[in-house]
């Protein structure tokens, strides 16, 4: 995001690099694997839109994440109120979009 620093990503322009010296930056590891496929139909089509949803485990959010998701499903097999710790809010059972802020009405927030 930062006009110096340029996006690379190898497998499609490794040859950025090469024309730079300082920091680069990559995109993480479910854009770049999802670019290697759609950089050449771009390249045969012009695509110029792709809207992608990715779902992340709660293991990526370590052990805590891990033993809450767990004591979430075990108190919803009693039929008792989960408690919510890690993530903002119950785990168990849903998707939560927490990769960004968000408005109340859903948007994201301008950074």
């Amino acid at each position: 995001m930062e006009p110096d620093v340029p996006l690379v990503i190898p497998e499609i322009n490794a040859e950025d690099i090469q024309q730079h010296s300082g920091l680069i930056a990559n995109p993480n590891c479910t854009t770049a694997v999802a670019l290697m496929a759609l950089y050449p139909l771009h390249r045969a089509f012009g695509v110029r839109r792709v809207f992608a949803a990715s779902y992340q485990a709660v293991s990526g959010s370590g052990a805590r994440a891990i033993s809450e998701l767990r004591s979430q499903v075990k108190a919803a097999a009693e039929n008792q109120m989960p408690v919510a710790e890690v993530y903002p809010h119950p785990i168990a059972f849903n998707v939560l979009p927490h990769v960004d802020s968000f408005l109340r009405a859903g948007i994201r927030r301008k950074k």
